[in-house]
């Protein structure tokens, strides 16, 4: 008489054409999750974020911004000729007090960027440009050039302050808040999902404890190659570091905070280690014990058998 049940050819037919599928819902929910934690830790990380923005705040507008201001207040505060003005500029321009007035403006264009409503997102011009009137004066006097310091004080306090208020458009502190609540809504949903997807996969597994290494092993490479991939994608979006501004932000974004993926795979194959060794355990002493030889009958038993 056969020791399968009726139930059981049925059972296993079951799980063979389920335990695919469940895989495969697993390989989703790793990736999810994955993506998810990684999303998320962008998005806590604010220096990450400001590094983005200041890329896509691309300094050559800047520069560019602060030599047409700089071009208005030398016409007004000086009457030489406007060939001579534009030499002088240009020499103003390749001068490092020049770059720092362009940092401190990009750095308060990205200020204002993260400024939450009702906070003070201007940008003060005449504060960028003001420890330029020095060496405004002093080129001009190396060129013996006519140039009024007044004029020029006055026409750079006319710049004053530019307002990044856009009404009812959220800054980049509220879009990063917003986005931060929705993967973290993410991750608990793809985690809840990876955990029962995996539950499932080890009771519908013969030997659960190789499933659970099988499972960990999955992640180990998920994690892996999503560290590999958004490195090459960094690298890709901007190799240069000029290629565009909007490229080059994303290649900051996707360059930063590989080490979630690191830690994910770390963690799967401290699991997959240990569900490895359980599993090798178990499998030496099924065979340890198959091999040992079976109990006989007692002598004593033997005794009372007909000879």
């Amino acid at each position: 008489m056969s020791d399968v049940s009726p139930t059981t050819v049925p059972f296993r037919r079951a799980r063979k054409v389920t335990l695919p599928v469940v895989l495969w819902a697993f390989g989703i929910a790793s990736t999810v999750l994955l993506i998810g934690i990684w999303g998320r830790a962008v998005a806590v990380d604010s220096t990450t974020v400001a590094d983005a923005a200041s890329v896509v705040v691309d300094s050559d507008v800047a520069r560019d911004r602060v030599e047409g201001w700089l071009a208005d207040a030398l016409t007004a505060a000086s009457t030489a000729e406007a060939s001579q003005i534009d030499e002088v500029a240009s020499s103003i321009g390749s001068r490092p007090e020049f770059d720092a007035a362009v940092d401190i403006l990009v750095r308060d264009v990205v200020a204002g960027l993260f400024a939450d409503p009702g906070e003070d997102s201007g940008v003060r011009v005449e504060a960028a440009l003001a420890p330029l009137l020095p060496v405004v004066e002093a080129e001009f006097s190396d060129a013996g050039l006519p140039v009024e310091v007044s004029l020029l004080e006055a026409a750079i306090d006319e710049t004053g302050v530019v307002d990044l208020e856009t009404g009812d458009a959220r800054s980049v502190a509220a879009v990063a808040r917003d986005a931060r609540v929705a993967l973290t809504w993410v991750v608990v949903l793809a985690g809840a999902a990876l955990v029962v997807l995996g539950s499932l996969a080890i009771g519908l597994s013969e030997q659960r404890y190789v499933m659970v290494r099988t499972l960990s092993i999955r992640v180990v490479l998920s994690a892996l190659s999503y560290a590999l991939i958004f490195r090459v994608a960094a690298w890709a979006l901007d190799p240069d570091r000029g290629r565009s501004p909007v490229l080059g932000g994303g290649a900051v974004v996707l360059g930063s905070n590989g080490h979630v993926f690191l830690i994910a795979a770390g963690a799967a194959a401290v699991t997959a280690t240990i569900g490895g060794v359980i599993a090798w355990r178990r499998t030496t002493r099924r065979r340890s014990a198959a091999a040992e030889p079976k109990d006989r009958t007692d002598d004593d038993t033997r005794e009372f058998a007909p000879v």
